[in-house]
């Protein structure tokens, strides 16, 4: 056994047990780290090697991987393990790492002194890869902190042992001091993935960001916030044209820290019907002169609806209210994640309570002189005059504020600063004019596909006001600026993936329309994988079938060459088994030249039978060999 082939088998073990460990598998990550280490065993005691996977066997093998994945990988996942939420990818993960061990078991040892088989090239950049994407499990427990570096390290070290022998492992020593230092490469090496995984994910179609919708909120003196274009919602409007907003919660209390609070503790237990589709939930009264149907690709429970929405759809999750005061639907484990919402004009309610009037601490008499100055002769008006002052100021997401009045210096000083920033002012503004008002996070919904589809991004997480009028009705105020969406259109999508994010809507609205059942789904989705085992076989047995006719091929040609050494002929590839035998060298006695008819014969007829064994030819031309014919 070679100590290339030992130091692979260590790579493959320590790259494949990190990514189990990072799933929070524990005994599986042993498991697969003594397989790994046990691959060279079979080379070395001469057993014969399976095939090794081939492009398609690999593409049928990860296609299966992805498929088990979205089947079970999230309920077989402990709950706290990425793989849990990325079920996909970690069922994708886990195909990688059998085919890792699989290329391991079948690699043949190559020669000494020669390094860079396609084998080892393969095993060398995939442990590599997987040492340096594959998250760490967090906190690093015990030999986890050290496994993608020793799979990193061996993988590396692997074909400079072929090359080098025992030389490499001299020069490999120097690096000892460098283990010393793990606990410090540890975070260094955390710190440089978060920029690899953000190019990895910025160059697929739906990457993180650092912006997004939050049940609570703190203003933040200073910003310099990157929107994300991972889309969360898709919206189809069914009927009407419901508001461009999707309320997340209302936040009615400003602390000292600028920290917004939620509308209270608990909220009422919402109205529920039964329906033909499932159960209805009543959040107003009134009758809907809008509609529309939402699909969530978030990977939470909450439920973001339009002001003035009276009613919410759901085929089975239960709906209610949490601490934040946000919608929220019980959905069961991988279920899809929709709803279907109606409503209209917003109903009066009683007179909003003391919390919707009350000012922060840190609100003085400049700051009330300020917002006195924008009063109108009645709510509405008052509403217009704070709207068109603020919306007339920039819009940023790199700010810099006063720490120790930030608010202050946003609202005297006209400083730029994003919508969440102008939201509070026009809440504030509104209650100093004695004005009841609310603040109102969710989605702005400003991206059409077509035909009625709309998209909803991260970057487009937005905050606004609610105010109160005579009549108790709550009305929309946005007094964002309105160069808004000329300093969030550079986080949308391009060409490419928006034709594929209507591609993905299409579909998601035509397959709502096939009525399938949860269990057909999940046996629509086991026949598939049935095929792909069908076809795993069945391509595995045909490449058998051409490996030994390779095989016999390869010991044709052998034999062949010896005959060739042997008799000192030529190699012409248009001369057939008679002129092979009428050049004979003269001095061959009739037993020599009988032997050489009986080898010529057989590899003659061997040339149209590919299965036809070599072992009558062999024979004949060790009978020539034993007659000392060579010469």
């Amino acid at each position: 056994m070679r100590a290339a082939d030992v130091l692979l088998a260590i790579a493959v073990a320590a790259a494949g047990a990190h990514v189990l460990a990072s799933m929070q598998w524990t005994v599986p990550a042993l498991l697969f780290g003594a397989l790994a280490l046990l691959s060279p065993l079979p080379t070395w005691l001469g057993w014969q090697r399976p095939l090794a996977p081939t492009p398609g066997l690999a593409f049928i093998s990860f296609v299966s991987g992805g498929l088990l994945g979205y089947l079970g990988l999230a309920d077989w996942a402990p709950v706290d393990s990425w793989a849990a939420d990325f079920a996909v990818f970690g069922g994708l993960c886990l195909a990688g790492v059998a085919l890792l061990l699989w290329l391991l078991v079948a690699k043949p040892p190559a020669p000494a002194g020669k390094a860079g088989d396609p084998a080892t090239d393969t095993l060398v950049v995939a442990v590599v890869i997987l040492a340096l994407l594959i998250p760490r499990r967090t906190p690093p427990v015990g030999l986890t902190l050290a496994l993608p570096w020793i799979g990193a390290a061996a993988a590396v070290l692997a074909p400079m042992v072929s090359r080098l022998g025992g030389r490499a492992l001299l020069r490999a020593a120097w690096l000892l001091p460098v283990l010393a230092l793990l606990p410090l490469a540890e975070p260094v090496l955390r710190a440089a993935q978060r920029p690899m995984l953000g190019a990895l994910f910025s160059a697929l179609p739906a990457p993180r960001g650092e912006t997004g919708f939050a049940p609570l909120a703190r203003l933040r003196a200073d910003g310099f916030l990157r929107p994300a274009r991972r889309p969360v919602l898709r919206l189809w409007v069914t009927g009407g044209t419901p508001p461009p907003y999707l309320v997340g919660n209302r936040l009615l209390t400003l602390d000292a820290g600028y920290e917004w609070k939620g509308v209270d503790s608990g909220q009422p237990e919402l109205a529920r019907e039964t329906t033909a589709s499932g159960q209805r939930y009543r959040l107003a009264p009134g009758t809907a002169s809008w509609s529309l149907a939402a699909h969530s690709l978030r990977r939470d429970n909450l439920i973001f609806v339009p002001p003035g929405t009276q009613t919410v759809d759901l085929t089975e999750a239960a709906l209610s209210y949490d601490p934040a005061g946000v919608l929220q639907a019980q959905f069961t484990g991988r279920g899809e994640r929709r709803w279907q919402a109606a409503g209209g004009p917003p109903a009066a309610e009683a007179a909003a309570a003391a919390e919707a009037r009350a000012l922060p601490t840190f609100w003085d008499a400049e700051l009330q002189a300020a917002a006195s100055r924008l009063a109108g002769a009645n709510r509405a008006q008052t509403a217009a005059r704070i709207g068109a002052e603020l919306r007339g100021r920039r819009y940023s997401l790199n700010y810099r504020l006063d720490r120790q009045a930030p608010f202050r210096d946003f609202f005297l000083n006209r400083k730029p600063a994003h919508c969440f920033w102008y939201a509070t002012a026009a809440v504030l503004a509104l209650r100093a004019n004695g004005v009841p008002a609310r603040l109102v996070t969710g989605y702005l919904v400003s991206e059409p596909l077509d035909g009625g589809l709309w998209l909803v991004r991260e970057r487009d997480a937005h905050a606004w006001a609610e105010w109160q009028d005579a009549t108790g009705r709550w009305q929309t105020l946005d007094a964002t600026p309105l160069d808004y969406g000329a300093a969030v259109a550079d986080y949308g999508g391009g060409a490419l993936e928006r034709a594929w994010q209507r591609l993905a809507a299409r579909l998601d609205a035509w397959w709502q329309g096939v009525e399938l059942t949860d269990g057909q789904v999940q046996a629509v989705l086991l026949a598939g994988l049935a095929v792909l085992a069908g076809l795993f076989v069945r391509e595995y047995r045909r490449l058998r079938r051409v490996a030994a006719q390779a095989a016999n091929s390869r010991e044709w040609l052998r034999l062949w060459r010896r005959f060739l050494r042997t008799s000192g002929l030529p190699e012409r590839p248009q001369w057939t088994a008679s002129d092979y035998l009428a050049r004979l060298p003269d001095g061959w006695s009739a037993p020599r030249r009988a032997a050489a008819r009986q080898f010529l014969e057989r590899y003659a007829a061997a040339r149209f039978a590919p299965d036809a064994a070599p072992t009558a030819a062999a024979a004949a031309l060790r009978a020539m060999r034993r007659r000392r014919l060579s010469g």
